[in-house]
């Protein structure tokens, strides 16, 4: 597992805008300071300079993510929210601290998840939660703990749910998934841009599963352009983590 933590930060540097791009900025500086600068090292960096500059605001950034978040629609059809035998929810990251309650140590993404899967539950009150995710590095506790424990203060319930505590990845929540269940109707409740990958995944290991997509990053489609911003790059790295991460699922596995 720490090899393939090392791994993917180590390809971070390399995949992602910002880091790529003082890579090459830092590589143009090298042959500016060494007086070699050609016609060609010019072309690359213009373009680079260009292309980086473009995905980094808007609506470059916003239609790159939405081409991911509109793969899966909301999850509204109560017939077949109330079809389903469980309802999985996806960690989403958290940070560990004993001065706050459970449901502020969640990360964004988690903490929209639960808010998604805790309205299915109302809607399915006989279907099952089951919350996936294990230590994230230096963690005592485990995501899906944590979301349970998130979800038991906010509901002020005793109810025992699911927990899914060995998964590192999307691909190993699939496999505790099968193990747990099989194919039993699933609702999947993940980011929206985080779907494809998850349904992909999870059909592959043979999960039977409904999307139910939340934390949407674009809701409304902005056309007007802008100068690059913090919003933008997150949504042009969220895209790219993405893609890659579906391109080497589908490669390698």
């Amino acid at each position: 597992m720490l090899k393939r933590i090392i791994l993917k930060k180590i390809l971070t540097i390399f995949i992602f805008p910002i880091s790529l791009f003082c890579i090459i900025c830092m590589w143009f500086i090298y042959h500016l300071s060494s007086n070699s600068v050609t016609r060609k090292i010019k072309i690359i960096f213009i373009s680079s300079f260009v292309f980086f500059f473009l995905i980094t605001m808007q609506p470059f950034s916003s239609i790159f993510i939405n081409s991911l978040e509109n793969d899966y629609a909301c999850l509204l059809d109560s017939n077949k929210i109330k079809s389903a035998e469980y309802i999985i929810i996806l960690g989403g990251g958290y940070t560990e601290d004993a001065n706050m309650p459970a449901s502020s140590q969640l990360g964004v993404s988690s903490l929209a998840r639960l808010v998604e899967g805790m309205r299915l539950k109302k809607i399915n009150p006989n279907a099952q939660l089951i919350f996936s995710g294990g230590k994230q590095f230096n963690e005592n506790k485990t995501q899906a703990s944590l979301l349970n424990k998130a979800y038991l203060s906010l509901i002020n319930d005793t109810i025992i749910n699911i927990l899914s505590e060995l998964p590192h990845n999307t691909k190993s929540e699939a496999d505790e998934a099968f193990k747990l269940i099989g194919k039993s109707k699933l609702i999947l409740v993940t980011t929206a841009s985080h779907m494809p990958r998850s349904v992909y995944l999870f059909n592959k290991m043979g999960c039977n599963v409904i999307a139910a997509p939340c934390d949407f990053s674009v809701k409304d489609l902005e056309y007007f352009p802008n100068f690059p911003n913090g919003m933008s790059i997150n949504q042009t790295e969220i895209a790219i983590h993405e893609y890659v991460a579906i391109l080497g699922y589908k490669l390698f596995d």
